[in-house]
C-alpha cells in the first residue's frame, strides 16, 4: 500500500507529551524516537520536524497514525489538518481505536512497554494497511454539534445510572415499590411518586394515614389525572405493610439519599434539556429532512447528522454508513457448523450504532414497514430477540437516512398495496 517515499509516522499521544517514531513505506527507521509536547507550540515544532524530513529524505507524502485516546488525539489532529507547513505535501491522518493497535501488538509477541515502542507499533500498524480507520477530516460545521450530541449521550446515560442506583435505595425504604404487579405508580420516577418518596420519611407515616386523607393526597398531587386513586392508595399502603422495616437512623438516612438521588436526577434532566436547546441552534446551520421521518424528532436527527458528518466522505453509500456504526454481526463458521449467537461488531462509532438504535426504537412504534420489519427479525431467533431486531431494524433506517440527507426531500410513505392474493 505504502512506497518507500511515503513517510509513516506513529505517533503514542499522552495528555502532555506526543512521542513519535518514523518510518518509510518499506519499515526502516527513518529517525530517532522524539517527543514534543501535546500543546499548539509543539505541535508547530513537529510539523517543521515532518517538513524538514520529508524535504532531505525525498518524500512524496506524509501519513500520520495515533490511537483516538480520550480528547487528548483531537485538538492535535485538528492543528495538523490545517498546518501550512504540511500543505505542501499530501497529508493523511489516521485515528486508530486503541484496541485495534493493542490487538496488533499482542500479535508482534511479548514486546516492552514504552513510548517510543508505542509509536513505532502504531506506525507499523499503519503500515500494515489492512483496514484501516477513516483517514481524519477537520469538519468545522459538524464537531460543534458532535461535541453536543456527545455530551447529551453522556448525560442519558448518567441519567440511567443515577436511577439504576436509587431504585437501589427506594428497595431498601419500600420493599415492593418497583415491583410491577404491586407499585403503586406507572412511572416510579413520574412526579407524585416522586412526591412520595421524597415527603414521606417513613412508612409508617403512610400506613397509619386514613385512607381517604392519603387518596385526596395522591389525587391532588396527580393534578386529579389518575383515573382510579384509590387504587392507588390501597397498593401504597400494602407496600407500607409489606415492606421491611428498617431501624430509624438508617431509615433516616436512605430517605435523605433518595431525595439526594432525585435532586441529582432533575439537575441531568435540566442539563439535557439545555443541551438540546444548543443542539436545536446549532441545526440551523445544517438544513435536512431528517426528523419528517415518523418517530425521528430534532434529537435524534442531530445525533446521527454530527456523527456522519458529510456523506462524501462515505462516497453516499449506506453499507458505508452502517459499516463505520458498527451495525453488523460478523459470521463465525467452522467447516459444517455455523453459530447462530454471535456477538455484535464493536468496532464501529458507538455513538452513531446508539443514535440510531434509538431512532430505530421510535420509528418502529410509528411506521408500519418498520414495525413489521421489526416483528420478522425478533421471530427469526430464540436469543437476544430485542437487541438482534432492532439493530437490524438500524440498518434498516441506514438506507433511509443516507437516501434523505443526499436528496434533502421530505420522508414520504411508502405505499403497501392491499391485494393479499
Amino acid at each position: 500500500m505504502f512506497s518507500d517515499t511515503d513517510l509513516i509516522v506513529g505517533v503514542d499521544v499522552h495528555r502532555r507529551t506526543n512521542v513519535i517514531q518514523v518510518m518509510d513505506g518499506q519499515g526502516d527507521v527513518v529517525d530517532s524516537s522524539r517527543r514534543f509536547a501535546n500543546n499548539g507550540t509543539g505541535t508547530s515544532r513537529l510539523a517543521r520536524h515532518l517538513d524538514q524530513l520529508t524535504r532531505s529524505g525525498g518524500f512524496s507524502a506524509i501519513h500520520i497514525a495515533a490511537e483516538a485516546t480520550n480528547n487528548f488525539w483531537l485538538p492535535f489532529f485538528c492543528q495538523l489538518s490545517r498546518s501550512t507547513l504540511l500543505s505542501s505535501w499530501p497529508l493523511t491522518l489516521y485515528p486508530f481505536n486503541p484496541r485495534v493497535v493493542h490487538g496488533f501488538k499482542k500479535a508482534l509477541g511479548d514486546l516492552e512497554k514504552t513510548d517510543s515502542l508505542d509509536a513505532a507499533v502504531t506506525a507499523e500498524r499503519l503500515r500494515f494497511g489492512k483496514e484501516l480507520p477513516r483517514p481524519f477530516q477537520m469538519d468545522e460545521l459538524y464537531l460543534p454539534l458532535r461535541s453536543l450530541t456527545r455530551y447529551r449521550y453522556h448525560l442519558v446515560h448518567e441519567l440511567v445510572r443515577v436511577k439504576s442506583y436509587c431504585l437501589s435505595q427506594v428497595y431498601l425504604k419500600a420493599t415492593n415499590y418497583s415491583d410491577m404487579d404491586q407499585k403503586p405508580f406507572s412511572d416510579i420516577f413520574g412526579a407524585t411518586s416522586k412526591a412520595v418518596l421524597r415527603e414521606f420519611a417513613t412508612l409508617d407515616t403512610i400506613a397509619n394515614m386514613p385512607f381517604d386523607e392519603l387518596v385526596e393526597w395522591i389525587d391532588v398531587k396527580g393534578k386529579r389525572r389518575f383515573s382510579n386513586p384509590e387504587e392507588n392508595a390501597r397498593k401504597l399502603q400494602q407496600i407500607a405493610v409489606d415492606s421491611y422495616q428498617l431501624p430509624a437512623e438508617w431509615s433516616a438516612v436512605v430517605h435523605d439519599i433518595i431525595a439526594l438521588n432525585l435532586r441529582h436526577m432533575s439537575l441531568l434532566a435540566n442539563l439535557i434539556q439545555r443541551v438540546e436547546t444548543a443542539t436545536a441552534e446549532q441545526m440551523q446551520a445544517i438544513p435536512n429532512t431528517l426528523d419528517t421521518i415518523p418517530g425521528i424528532g430534532p434529537v435524534l436527527s442531530a445525533g446521527i447528522i454530527a456523527e456522519v458528518g458529510d456523506l462524501a466522505r462515505f462516497d453516499y453509500n449506506e453499507a458505508k454508513v452502517a459499516s463505520f456504526a458498527g451495525l453488523k454481526w460478523p459470521r463465525s463458521k467452522s467447516a459444517d457448523f455455523e453459530a447462530e449467537d454471535t456477538k455484535m461488531s464493536r468496532s464501529g462509532n458507538r455513538f452513531l450504532r446508539y443514535y440510531l438504535c434509538e431512532a430505530a426504537q421510535m420509528v418502529r412504534m410509528h411506521s408500519p414497514e418498520y414495525r413489521d420489519f421489526y416483528d420478522r427479525k425478533f421471530k427469526e431467533v430464540r436469543k437476544h430477540q430485542h437487541k438482534r431486531a432492532i439493530v437490524l431494524t438500524a440498518r434498516k433506517l441506514v438506507r433511509l437516512v443516507v437516501r434523505l440527507l443526499t436528496t434533502n426531500e421530505p420522508y414520504r410513505l411508502r405505499q403497501v398495496s392491499s391485494d393479499k392474493s
